[in-house]
């Protein structure tokens, strides 16, 4: 994979983790409004399960980019 794909894999990880942190955000109004909530117990879990994940593989892809910054030396001249 190269930099530019792993790039664009964490800007999609990124942009997927801000979604679900709306429909979290959206759920928790819900909560605070109405006394039977749209999402149970188990959809909540299931989207804090995927936020973990989902940082996971964006972490690890930022590992592998700056792995491979390290790899590169700094006075190239």
């Amino acid at each position: 994979m190269t930099d530019n794909e792993r790039l664009s894999s964490v800007q999609s990880f990124v942009w997927t983790l801000e979604l679900l942190g709306e429909a979290l955000v959206q759920h928790d109004e819900v909560l605070e409004c109405e006394h039977n909530p749209q999402l149970s117990f188990r959809n909540t879990a299931g989207i804090h399960q995927a936020i973990r994940i989902i940082s996971r593989l964006a972490a690890e892809q930022c590992g592998k980019l700056l792995k491979t910054d390290e790899e590169i030396p700094v006075d190239s001249r």
